[in-house]
Order: structure tokens, then sequence, then C-alpha cells
């Protein structure tokens, strides 16, 4: 949906932070590492669309 972490925490009644620590978690679970000049959620969604295109 596009939110950012504030707001997904809210909706989820956690931290900003453990938003923050789940999602470097599936960036490096994924290989995206913290390249300033990468959208790294953007490299996220293609990855799961590549991995469901060969499924």
């Amino acid at each position: 949906q596009g939110q950012n972490n504030a707001a997904i925490a809210k909706e989820l009644f956690l931290t900003e932070r453990a938003v923050e620590k789940h999602i470097n978690s599936m960036f490096h679970k994924l290989g995206l590492t913290e390249e300033t000049d990468v959208h790294r959620r953007v490299m996220a969604v293609l990855a799961f669309l590549r991995e469901t295109e060969h499924a």
C-alpha cells in the first residue's frame, strides 16, 4: 500500500524501530544492500515478482 515505516508501525501496534528491523531483515534475505542509489523497497517487490514468475 506504499506506507512508510511509521504508518506500518501504527497499524500493526509496533514501534517504528521494530518495523525497520523486520524490513531490513527481509532486505538482507533478498540480498539487497544499503546502496544509496537503489530504492530497496522497489527492488524487494521486483525480487518477489521474479520469484513468483518462476513458481
